[in-house]
């Protein structure tokens, strides 16, 4: 596809950016870079505006202990930052060192992981699993935030007209966490992949956060999974329940990929798998 962008801006200060992307009479987008080589995010705009002078690349624990990374923190930070390694054994910084080769996760950031069309499902699903919040900023303090997982559901509708996905955060808790994907190769993106973390109080499962992709239209949190395993004791039996349910609730699309029924099959497979290992981690199984 020909790009057919006229204009490049990389501003200096947030009134000068929102001020360039609420333009209505030229089609202005952010830039982000998604982990795909497919960069940017809407290839028939007319205008990009460059974020990376607005101070948008931090990760760090705040004093409510939060972890916040920033909408333009490259995968590669990501991936390298002691912080994300401690947190749900690092499912975070695994999900981003798998999503693309070490020169892509240079450029590509947070935001492009999470918006940018067909990017890969590993980062949103760690980040949906650690129960994540998006914050979005549409003019200089004005934003709203919101569950990631809602964010991922509205699709192409989740950003309203000059709206920036400035950061993601999510409570830093002991945890234990796991991916599991099945690929056409280890490097490849997906077929279907689901993503577990769990939080445990007195050998039972006091939180489990659980995602899926592949087996959807879009990635989803199984929310329905993540009730049945609250307060529960670790068992094969529960495991089995866990997977049948994310097996009954996958509505599948089958593509060259891999047909409707496979991608079903594997959402059980995998979600099952996910929740065994981040159990394992904790203990319990």
């Amino acid at each position: 596809m020909t790009v057919r962008s006229k204009e490049y801006h990389r501003p200096e200060d947030w009134a000068r950016a929102h001020q360039l992307l609420n333009r209505s009479e030229v089609h202005t987008v952010p830039l982000v870079v998604s982990p795909r080589p497919a960069a940017l995010t809407d290839l028939e705009a007319d205008a990009f505006v460059d974020l990376q002078k607005l101070q948008l690349d931090a990760i760090h624990k705040s004093g409510d202990n939060r972890i916040h990374l920033g909408g333009m923190a490259t995968l590669q930070a990501v991936y390298e930052s002691d912080l994300l390694k401690a947190e749900a054994d690092g499912i975070l910084s695994e999900a981003a060192h798998i999503s693309a080769t070490l020169g892509i996760r240079n450029l590509a950031t947070v935001a492009g992981a999470l918006t940018a069309p067909s990017s890969p499902p590993d980062v949103a699903l760690a980040l949906m699993a650690l129960d994540a919040l998006v914050t979005l900023q549409k003019d200089e303090g004005r934003t709203r935030t919101l569950p990631l997982h809602e964010f991922i559901a509205a699709g192409d509708k989740a950003l309203q007209r000059g709206e920036v996905l400035v950061e993601v955060s999510f409570a830093s808790a002991p945890s234990f966490g796991s991916l599991a994907r099945v690929g056409r190769t280890p490097r490849d993106h997906a077929i279907v992949a689901a993503a577990a973390v769990v939080e445990v109080s007195n050998g039972a499962v006091r939180r489990a956060g659980v995602a899926l992709a592949g087996a959807n239209p879009l990635p989803v949190r199984l929310l329905d999974v993540e009730k049945l395993l609250s307060g529960k004791t670790a068992s094969a039996a529960l495991l089995d329940q866990a997977a049948a349910l994310a097996e009954k609730q996958a509505v599948p699309q089958g593509d060259y990929r891999g047909s409707v029924e496979y991608r079903r099959a594997m959402a059980a497979v995998l979600v099952r798998r996910a929740l065994a290992a981040a159990l394992k981690h904790a203990g319990l199984a």
